[in-house]
């Protein structure tokens, strides 16, 4: 025991993993039984991370001014008049907004399979020349910031550095708002629409990597539904909503126990 323990530290500090002895099993492959969770990785990640991190906080999607009407309002707009049976899900009218709240992986699922789908592709329509014109635009003003600070410099180099240097312009502007991205979205919408269809029994980020390997395991383990966390996030939901006294050492889980039996109980007897 204690040499497979000195084992277990010494990879720790070789490798930053703990050694395990199911490695040594012929038939336990650690990296194919190592299941990706679409639930996570695709709605709560590749999800998430195009329309909260890279069109809301990014700005592609903005909210409306008294003079202008944009992107976001031109989405709540379609949103009021989306109609859609009450088993498909439901958007809070404000999405992208701090009064919409924040998406549940449910809500990303209806989301992107249903009328993001269809939303997405009239903004791009509709705003995209638009967004492009105001790229030139900041390009032409960023290029002319560059030019008077080169001059700057040569006269502060000039005058032998006496005085604090001129202050660098800031970083080139990135489009706001790229071709091509409302397509690259709709063919995303398609396939995750085949991964959780009931008839299958500018960054990259590792789950954009992770997401590749969802069909190979869709072979070995079944359908999406088969295999993602909705069931276990359901069911921390049903636990944080207990009452608990919040101690530690054990009562916690006691407590936990005690309400979720006196629940059953109280179920039992009301049906």
């Amino acid at each position: 025991m204690s040499r497979v323990s000195d084992r277990g530290r010494e990879s720790r500090r070789q490798y930053g993993a703990q050694w395990t002895e199911f490695g040594r099993l012929y038939y336990f492959d650690l990296v194919k039984y190592t299941i990706i969770d679409p639930m996570h990785n695709l709605l709560l990640g590749v999800a998430k991370n195009q329309w909260y991190h890279r069109w809301i906080e990014g700005g592609t999607l903005r909210a409306n001014t008294q003079k202008f009407y944009r992107e976001l309002q031109f989405v709540h707009d379609f949103l009021e008049s989306f109609e859609a049976p009450k088993w498909a899900g439901k958007l809070p009218l404000r999405v992208g907004e701090p009064a919409g709240g924040s998406l549940t992986a449910d809500k990303y699922k209806f989301a992107v399979t249903g009328p993001w789908a269809i939303i997405i592709l009239l903004v791009w329509d509709r705003f995209l020349k638009d967004a492009e014109q105001e790229h030139k635009n900041a390009l032409e003003r960023h290029t002319q910031k560059v030019n008077d600070y080169r001059k700057k410099m040569k006269t502060w180099e000039r005058g032998h550095k006496k005085s604090d240097p001129p202050t660098s312009p800031p970083a080139a502007p990135v489009p706001r708002m790229r071709a091509g991205d409302d397509l690259n979205f709709l063919r995303f919408a398609t396939a995750l629409k085949i991964f959780v269809s009931s008839s299958i029994t500018g960054a990259m980020k590792p789950n954009h990597h992770w997401a590749v390997h969802i069909p190979e395991q869709i072979l070995d383990y079944g359908p999406a539904y088969g295999f993602w966390a909705f069931l276990t996030e359901r069911l921390n939901k049903v636990l944080k909503n207990m009452n608990s006294n919040n101690w530690s050492g054990g009562r916690l889980e006691v407590s936990m126990m005690r309400e979720f039996h006196r629940s059953s109980r109280v179920d039992r007897i009301v049906s």
